[in-house]
């Protein structure tokens, strides 16, 4: 209809109503766009507001899964510290159980793994371009680059220094697998501990713990002693490293769940 108005002003030489016309045509594009261009940013910012409180979900739980992770390494330097008072005592029955189950416990390790479903989907989907703010978007890119390092840490360190030191020397002597007892140990674990041992001592047949372990009875100023002292020091160490890299994840990830909420309240 507009098309054929402006054809029958030109044709009427009518160039006051052609130029309102052409005016209306321009106003009525850019309206268009603009209208477009609207809606698209508001429908990306309501994108980006949803991948952002699902990436702050993730980051909670990241916080309690480290949480975890600090637990159980101060839970082994604990075990280590303890184990030297319980060296320095004479032989007895009660004295192999207890160092049993400490040394059995040290030969324990956990692996720290961080998931983010939501940002692996922003990064596969080549969306992480919805988060608006460049250094918000640089925050989350440096934090899970980190964190993969960080895994890569802990992990390494377990696999040369738990799995290849600690525990060889555990099965070189034979010590053997002790269940933990709270009566003989005078405690329970922490809970994340917890929750495995209870899981072991439903399946495993009692038969199988507490086998071998004859060192154990072994005078306390034996050769042998000496060298699990080393092999203690060197657990607590690498447990107590450990704490320290869980640590640092831990502060790095509460440092962006800060920021992400200062971003959606408007504070950044």
């Amino acid at each position: 209809m507009l098309l054929r108005r402006i054809t029958e002003h030109v044709k009427a030489q009518n160039w006051t109503a052609v130029a309102l016309d052409f005016v209306i045509v321009v106003v009525g594009v850019f309206m268009g766009i603009q209208l477009g261009n609207w809606n698209e940013a508001r429908v990306n910012h309501e994108t980006e507001t949803t991948y952002l409180e699902l990436l702050q979900r993730d980051l909670r739980t990241t916080v309690d899964e480290v949480e975890n992770q600090i637990a159980f390494e101060q839970f082994q330097v604990q075990l280590a510290n303890n184990a030297l008072p319980i060296i320095e005592q004479s032989p007895s029955e009660l004295r192999r159980r207890k160092l049993g189950i400490t040394l059995n416990r040290l030969s324990g390790r956990r692996t720290l793994k961080i998931d983010s479903p939501t940002f692996l989907d922003l990064q596969s989907s080549g969306r992480l371009g919805l988060v608006s703010d460049p250094e918000l978007r640089s925050s989350i890119l440096s934090y899970f680059f980190a964190a993969q390092r960080w895994e890569a840490v802990i992990e390494k360190n377990n696999a040369h220094f738990v799995d290849d030191g600690y525990s060889g020397f555990m099965d070189n002597y034979s010590i053997g697998y002790w269940l933990w007892d709270d009566e003989v140990m005078g405690s329970a674990p922490p809970g994340i501990v917890s929750a495995i041992l209870a899981q072991q001592k439903s399946s495993i047949d009692p038969r199988l713990t507490q086998a071998g372990g004859a060192m154990l009875m072994a005078p306390r100023d034996d050769a042998f002693w000496d060298e699990v002292k080393v092999r203690l020091g060197k657990r607590a160490g690498i447990a107590s490293a450990n704490q320290s890299v869980a640590s640092a994840l831990r502060d790095e990830t509460a440092a962006l769940e800060e920021k992400i909420t200062a971003y959606l309240e408007g504070r950044l």
